[in-house]
């Protein structure tokens, strides 16, 4: 009965909200038809029609009473209060413009803050792939480690897909960089997919124009040349043109058909990505000419390939994960190397995989829980802004409960007002968001390749902002509204009619404002945290000067893998004549090259013999050119730099090596001029040199024992190397000089990201710096609001008390004396606020001390500078929001204001 209750009423308060004269108009036909039932009656009882027509309207006692009961009993009379509270509302508002701006601006920045941060955590952390049915999805890992890898062979992926009985359909893809050429016009270093023919259909996606790769392509290697673009290349490329399905472009110089487009915002399952390119797998040797052919050699270097899969209905995670790790042991083949400790992990791919994620997945948690404290801030300083106006509104309460009007419709009426302003707050709190999120993403790109994220507002940050807006419109609104209605009629009618009239005291108001100081102070003490802790990572010797110095990566076709005989000797005199030309450039005054930049942490190690215990030992290797130390101003500690004649095949293996691997291999010795052994491949190096340690690995003083060695002679790694060149002027100016230097070794090597080597140090440390620049920001700007809802209360007092300062005056006090009595109450309640501020800041780096230690450099969570700064500048900051209603009490003329009383 009730559900059919709701089922009728529901649809009828919908009606009444959108079409109340229909509704009003088939009221009054049902009252009407009543009436003349009951005037039937009558007459049939003998009356005449006009005693028949009175007779019944006296037993339905009165036409607009039944009307009431049924639109109270349809709900209509609720729909229709509301509205008339939303109306009165809009007057009420549209009557303070300033209030009404200032109330909105205040909500939108603490709305705006928390939609922002929200929109890039659900973009990197909640946002399920564009893709059908995405829960359904697992990708496949091995746990070499703490972390699961997702990398496989091409042999394990076919395995996997032909004897597996818990997938629908397996599939595996690989990223590559391409060079596109369409029409002549090439693009050296475009973001590509190599996918198996079940990739799209695995997904759950097709084609937006053309057709999909599918099995027909996935068969023969080499067998068929086709690729889909994306719908980003479609447009920048074809201008939209369908006629592009069937055209013929170059990819690294062979030439493919284009078979399709990927729908719009499609990028497969790494999030931040954004392909243009996709291709068959099967073409692997087409697009990577230089390298090995993968498909037939499943080797245990050429973990390449994701394998994502769609389980079958009704089966369990746990179910599948059994069958793959059975698969896992019994195919894997003896090349692999498989460790008793390795297992196959399947994880949840309905979100994707992401490197963003694991890099910033802690600093957005922060910063939610930072702009969810400017969110509690910017309530607190409406609700001072309600309660201040609800103090001028008394006279207007007191007569409206005086006539008849419930406590609870007043309280209702101010709190649908209360969630307006929040819901404009909402609205303008959007618009920043959009603004804010695109401009925190291109901070977060700034100086690395770009990140493709759409931050559009969607239904679940919609939403969320939505949730937000009506939460804090209750939040900020209740109290002043339960506290506005609370009213003795006496008083407050008399008001009306005299001034002066009696108020309460603004203790509500007191506590709001104590509230919003130690919200922002503990926000103040974050913020000095990481800014301090960013200066010490920033100020610490790196190891080598970041002035002056470009570097820029170069990849050469065939750097993808110089294992093939030949490859490295062309790679090498690419290099040598590359190197050649560009310390030929003006204003060049050195130039090296090396496997790694000097903040990338080195994966790439040998096992060293230490010579005196013949122990192992894992040293990280770089591999450089001469030249290299004196370019990046690494100073020699013994020994000697290497020479041209350490370059050449036929010359004896020789090494530098920094500090920390010299502790560990030579203790208490000279290491320069002695012998050491490399373990797979076996080779005696002679150590010509020893250089002062720098700090790869994200500069956070972890420092890695090294071995630079020659190119040819660094027995680990792949081809691809950077460039780096000290300059004497404008870097800007040289830059496309070297562009044009490498373009005329090897027309189709790809120069790429190209900066300095300061930008490429601000690069390593994004992540202590977004969270430095934003945990100020808003720092900033909780600060500001806390010193409105001071200066708003202060000046509130400063009227309330008028009449007081007036009499006081009048009787001897002087300028200084009105003016130290304000600015005293101001830093009593700035006092309390820090007294509370402060330990509740100390408990709660304690309490997070977990996650913020990681981002923290140097710093204990109770670093006393960090609190004293805060302090000083939230005391600062108040004396001024205190002293300007202090100045304007200090200039009350005595007699003007004793007049008025």
């Amino acid at each position: 009965m009730r559900l059919e209750h709701w089922s009728y009423i529901l649809p009828l308060r919908l009606r009444s909200l959108f079409r109340h004269r229909e509704v009003e108009r088939e009221l009054d036909e049902e009252i009407e038809y009543h009436l003349e039932k009951r005037i039937d009656a009558e007459k049939a009882k003998g009356l005449s029609a006009e005693d028949a027509r009175y007779a019944a309207l006296r037993a339905m006692d009165g036409m607009t009473q039944r009307k009431e009961e049924c639109r109270q009993a349809r709900g209509i009379s609720a729909v229709e209060s509301t509205m008339q509270d939303i109306r009165y509302g809009l007057r009420v508002l549209g009557k303070s413009p300033g209030f009404t701006a200032v109330a909105a601006l205040s909500l939108a920045l603490g709305i705006g803050a928390n939609t922002a941060i929200f929109s890039l955590i659900n973009a990197v952390m909640l946002r399920t792939l564009p893709v059908q049915n995405p829960e359904q999805l697992r990708v496949l890992g091995v746990t070499r480690g703490p972390d699961l890898e997702y990398g496989f062979t091409y042999n394990h992926y076919r395995q996997f897909r032909e004897h597996n009985q818990s997938f629908q359909d397996l599939a595996a893809s690989s990223p590559v960089r391409l060079s596109v050429s369409v029409d002549g016009q090439v693009e050296p270093a475009v973001a590509g997919q190599m996918v198996s023919g079940g990739y799209f259909s695995v997904l759950g996606v097709n084609a937006e124009v053309g057709r999909t790769i599918g099995a027909q392509d996935d068969r023969v290697p080499k067998g068929h040349p086709v690729a889909m673009i994306s719908d980003g290349f479609w447009k920048r490329r074809f201008a939209r043109d369908p006629g592009a399905i069937g055209r013929r472009i170059l990819l690294d110089g062979a030439p493919f058909t284009v078979i399709g487009v990927t729908p719009p915002g499609f990028f497969g399952i790494d999030v931040g990505t954004a392909p243009d390119v996709w291709v068959s797998i099967m073409m692997q040797p087409v697009v990577m000419p230089d390298a090995e052919d993968w498909l037939g050699k499943p080797i245990k270097t050429d973990y390449w390939l994701r394998i994502v899969g769609r389980l079958k209905p009704g089966l369990s995670p746990a179910m599948a994960l059994a069958e793959m790790e059975v698969l896992y042991r019994r195919y894997a083949v003896p090349d692999d190397d498989v460790q008793p400790k390795d297992k196959i992990g399947l994880a949840p791919a309905s979100r994707g995989l992401s490197a963003l994620r694991r890099e910033f997945s802690e600093p957005l948690l922060i910063l939610m829980t930072v702009v969810g404290l400017v969110l509690l801030i910017a309530c607190a300083n409406v609700a001072s802004l309600l309660l201040a106006r609800a103090t001028a509104r008394q006279s207007e309460l007191a007569v409206r409960l005086a006539i008849g009007a419930g406590r609870g419709r007043l309280v209702r009426q101010l709190l649908v007002e209360s969630l307006m302003l929040a819901a404009l707050g909402g609205i303008c709190g959007i618009l920043l968001a959009y603004w804010g999120s695109e401009a925190l993403l291109s901070f977060i790109s700034r100086g690395r390749a770009a990140i493709a994220l759409s931050l559009r507002p969607d239904p679940q940050v919609l939403g969320f902002t939505a949730a937000v807006s009506a939460i804090t419109g209750i939040l900020f609104g209740i109290a002043p509204a339960l506290r506005a209605t609370r009213l003795d009629l006496g008083p407050s009618l008399k008001s009306r009619f005299q001034a002066g009239g009696a108020t309460r005291g603004p203790r509500l108001g007191n506590v709001l404002v104590i509230g919003q100081v130690a919200l922002s102070l503990v926000l103040l003490i974050v913020a000095g945290l990481f800014v301090r802790s960013l200066a010490k990572l920033n100020g610490q010797d790196a190891g080598f000067p970041r002035e002056s110095v470009l570097v820029m990566r170069v990849e050469p076709r065939g750097s993808d893998q110089r294992n093939l005989p030949g490859v490295s000797a062309r790679l090498d005199g690419i290099y040598r004549g590359l190197l050649e030309r560009v310390r030929a450039i003006p204003g060049v005054r050195a130039a090296s090259m090396a496997g790694v930049n000097p903040t990338t942490l080195v994966t790439l190690h040998l096992a060293m013999k230490k010579p005196s215990t013949g122990e192992l030992l894992r040293v990280n290797d770089i591999a450089v050119y001469p030249g290299y130390f004196s370019t990046l101003g690494i100073p020699f500690l013994a020994g000697r730099d290497f020479t041209a004649d350490d370059f050449a095949v036929s010359a004896r293996p020789a090494a530098v090596i920094n500090e920390s691997a010299a502790r560990k291999l030579f203790p208490g010795e000279n290491a320069a001029g002695k012998e050491l052994r490399s373990e797979k491949p076996s080779r005696l190096f002679q150590v010509i040199g020893v250089v002062r340690d720098s700090h790869y690995s994200n500069l956070r003083g972890e420092t890695q024992a090294l071995a630079y060695l020659p190119f040819l002679l660094t027995p680990t790694g792949r081809g691809q190397m950077t460039l780096h060149v000290r300059i004497a002027g404008n870097p800007g100016a040289v830059a496309p000089l070297v562009q044009k230097a490498v373009q005329e070794i090897d027309k189709d090597a790809p120069l790429l990201e190209v900066r300095t080597l300061a930008a490429e140090v601000d690069a390593a440390l994004m992540q202590e710096r977004v969270i430095a620049t934003l945990s100020s920001f808003f720092g900033a700007v909780a600060l500001a609001l806390a010193v409105v809802g001071l200066y708003g209360l202060m000046a509130f007092a400063v009227v309330r008390r008028s009449g007081e300062i007036g009499i006081r005056m009048a009787i001897g006090a002087q300028r200084r004396d009105v003016l130290w009595m304000v600015l005293r109450d101001t830093l009593a309640l700035v006092g309390v606020g820090i007294a509370i501020g402060v330990p509740v800041a100390l408990v709660a780096m304690r309490l997070a001390s977990s996650r913020i230690s990681g981002l923290l450099f140097g710093l204990s969570s109770g670093d006393p500078v960090a609190i004293g700064v805060a302090v000083v500048v939230m005391a600062m900051a108040a004396a001024v929001a205190g002293y300007l209603p202090a100045r304007r009490a200090a200039r009350v003329d005595p007699m003007v204001v004793l007049r008025n009383e």
